[in-house]
């Protein structure tokens, strides 16, 4: 298994994004995890990955080992790849039953994303957590 946030804990991604005074500051976080997230292989970047409803092209990939999820994602729009590191720092790791007993849309409101967060990344975002929490 990849661990698809690297050397990241999901604790400190939270931590940096909540620290964030600012539109610019958080758009730079954005930017620097999505430099921790590794790209996915040509060959894994299917239709069967990809997130239906994202405005850019993302793919997850989800994985099971001894009834835990571990995940790889990749996208096209470097803010998005930010936006999964985020939202992968809530969820790597855990099982399915914990996921779904989270509530996800909370959780990411407390990261300071909605300004990044415009309908149409919210409905792709969306998408993702849906994906998350169903397969």
């Amino acid at each position: 298994m990849t661990d698809s946030l690297g050397q990241q804990k999901p604790v400190n991604i939270k931590a940096q994004l909540q620290a964030c005074r600012s539109k610019e500051e958080t758009f730079k976080t954005l930017v620097t995890l999505s430099k921790t997230l590794p790209r996915l292989p040509t060959e894994e970047k299917t239709e069967e990955n990809k997130v239906k409803g994202c405005e850019s092209a993302v793919w997850l990939i989800i994985e099971e080992k001894d009834g835990l999820r571990y995940f790889k994602a990749d996208s096209d729009a470097k803010l998005m790849r930010g936006v999964l590191v985020a939202i992968l720092s809530l969820v790597e790791g855990k099982t399915l039953v914990d996921i779904q007993k989270m509530d996800l849309t909370a959780e990411l409101a407390e990261l300071n994303l909605s300004s990044y967060l415009t309908s149409s990344r919210t409905n792709g975002v969306l998408a993702i957590l849906s994906k998350i929490n169903t397969l």
